[in-house]
């Protein structure tokens, strides 16, 4: 009787993975909110405002110290991030200057993120800083990333409020500028920055700088007549500079000389006082429990009567054509060397596609066309690799039951159905973080984020080549290149994963490596100008590879069909690209 009451109230293990999943979602997320929120002297809010160029809204975060008041007006910053980013980009800036007493407004420039396409996003939010009640408008500072920093010089000449400080962040020096205008100005450039000519040549800057040979490190002019000049090279690129602690500890001293007379009042900290990187540690820590999740999610599901059929109970057997281990590395680098090495090419013939084929978002032609043509030339060798090694065919299984042409179909529309039902699950999760906390999935950029309806209406267009380049995924590593199951079940996806992500990740780590590594230890840029910085997608698509495969593993091992991971895969990849693309509708 005992027993039978043991069996009665004993949790699977899905559950407890899944309970603990939740819970580690949840420490990262307080982790997150409470640096955000500087231990809730600071109250973070979303607002969205309209420019006066074209009415078009824009979204942002706005950071406000509790202390700050119309009795107790404090300096106000603007920061407008980079091309193909969003304001969660450079919420570092926003996190460090709140915690010293500043408003920071951090938006969505125009087309990007959740802002309408238009013009004028900088300019607007200056006004609106400008003219909160609890801000000082004779104390506005500007911060741009990249693009950013275009917007803010833009900003500055349209705008009737005066900018006293503009801290430059992988962005260029107008040919406007001179020894006073603009006011207080701090370049900030990556040593390796793969679009920047300063790293190499400082003499562009000349005249703004009011010298003939620029030193770096090194205050020129001084802040109270708005003179102030000085360029730091950080050992950083293009991307990560936004991170960078000597950056961001440089741009808080700089608003703080330039917007508060250098005065260290009550609230200020000491600028190597940054707490931001626990903010991210909080994100990462999150966006692990939140993709743990969907692994027992994804067992509880298929056990439903519903979705039970899923399972395809003929599987192979597991003793029969298995591959030698160098057939196995053989398959499995030219693999990920054929999506690696159609990379570029692929991006290029997708850029003249453009100009044909428009899809309403910024590259969004060349990834698709990366995806479908890497799809497709993989499944075309893999036929050819099958024909020629009866072997492997054996491995790979994709038939239902003989003489019942409906199967398909129904597979498919249940799949179809599951995995809606677990991105409903991840974005009801995004949603609750962004409504509620302002807070994103990330690793250090952000991975997950909620979409407006014009964007939704865009990602449905990705599914097009993500859906064929997943299927063909699935039947290269699960199915071709299927090895030994392990005796222990956890063990054998465990080894089986790791295999799979060290393939199709191994060319983008080695690159980004490279790329970053001897840029950091040489301080040069390996790859220059476009090319380097359309490799720049890696750092944000290989952690994404990384748990694609796993959700591919995972769902092999559970079905041993390749739909629902295929179909898994495309919708999650379909919205985090319609999310972080810029937009025109």
């Amino acid at each position: 009787m005992l027993e039978n009451i043991r069996k009665k109230i004993e949790i699977r293990p899905r559950y407890i993975v899944l309970i603990f999943s939740i819970a580690v979602l949840l420490i990262g997320t307080t982790i997150a909110g409470i640096i955000q929120s500087n231990f809730g002297n600071v109250n973070v809010l979303e607002v969205d405002f309209q420019t006066t160029e074209d009415g078009s809204w824009i979204h942002s975060t706005l950071q406000v110290p509790t202390y700050a008041s119309g009795s107790n007006p404090l300096p106000g910053v603007v920061v407008i991030h980079g091309s193909l980013q969003s304001k969660e980009w450079l919420m570092a800036f926003g996190i460090e200057l709140a915690r010293r007493g500043f408003v920071v407004l951090t938006i969505d420039a125009n087309r990007h993120g959740n802002s309408e396409p238009g013009t004028g996003s900088g300019t607007a939010a200056l006004e609106y800083i400008a003219n909160l009640p609890y801000v000082d408008s004779s104390s506005i500072g500007l911060i741009g990333h990249s693009m950013g920093g275009g917007i803010s010089w833009s900003a500055i000449e349209d705008s009737t409020i005066i900018v006293n400080s503009l801290v430059l962040v992988g962005a260029g020096v107008r040919l406007t500028a001179n020894a006073t205008y603009p006011h207080n100005m701090l370049v900030a450039t990556g040593q390796f920055d793969e679009l920047s000519s300063y790293p190499t040549n400082l003499s562009s800057l000349e005249i703004s700088f009011n010298v003939s040979s620029i030193e770096l490190n090194t205050l020129y002019g001084d802040f109270s007549s708005g003179t102030a000049r000085k360029i730091i090279l950080p050992r950083t690129n293009h991307l990560f500079v936004t991170i960078d602690p000597i950056v961001i500890s440089e741009t808080v001293e700089w608003m703080k000389n330039s917007l508060k007379g250098g005065a260290e009042d009550e609230y200020w900290l000491p600028k190597e006082n940054l707490f931001y990187p626990i903010f991210m540690i909080g994100g990462l820590i999150a966006s692990i429990g939140v993709f743990l999740s969907i692994l027992p999610l994804l067992a509880i599901l298929i056990d439903l009567p519903f979705f039970k059929d899923l399972k395809n109970k003929k599987k192979l057997s597991e003793d029969k054509n298995i591959l030698s281990t160098k057939s196995y590395f053989g398959l499995g680098l030219l693999y990920g060397g054929i999506g690696f090495g159609l990379y570029i090419p692929l991006m290029v013939i997708g850029l003249l596609i453009g100009s044909i084929i428009v899809i309403p978002q910024s590259y969004g032609t060349s990834i698709l066309t990366y995806f479908l043509g890497v799809g497709l030339i993989s499944a075309g060798i893999l036929y050819l690799i099958l024909r020629f090694r009866p072997k492997i065919r054996h491995n790979i299984q994709f038939k239902e039951k003989q003489g019942e042409s409906h199967e398909v179909l129904r597979i498919i529309i249940k799949s179809v159905l599951l995995s809606l039902l677990v991105i409903f699950w991840l974005y009801a999760w995004t949603l609750l973080l962004d409504v509620i906390l302002a807070l994103d999935f990330r690793c250090f950029l952000p991975i997950l984020n909620d979409l407006t309806p014009s964007r939704a209406l865009i990602a449905p267009i990705y599914l097009i080549c993500f859906i064929p380049y997943f299927l063909v995924e699935g039947m290269w590593l699960m199915g071709a290149m299927r090895t030994e199951i392990k005796k222990k079940w956890m063990y054998a996806q465990l080894s089986c994963s790791l295999k799979a992500i060290f393939f199709k990740c191994l060319f983008y780590a080695v690159l980004i490596a490279i790329q970053f590594g001897v840029g950091y230890i040489a301080g040069i840029v390996v790859l220059p100008g476009m090319i380097g910085y359309v490799f720049l997608f890696f750092y944000m698509f290989t952690p994404m590879f990384a748990i694609a495969v796993i959700i591919t593993v995972w769902i092999y091992h559970i079905t041993s069909r390749y739909y629902v991971g295929a179909f898994l895969n495309a919708f999650l990849f379909s919205w985090i690209l319609a999310s972080i693309l810029s937009t025109s509708i």
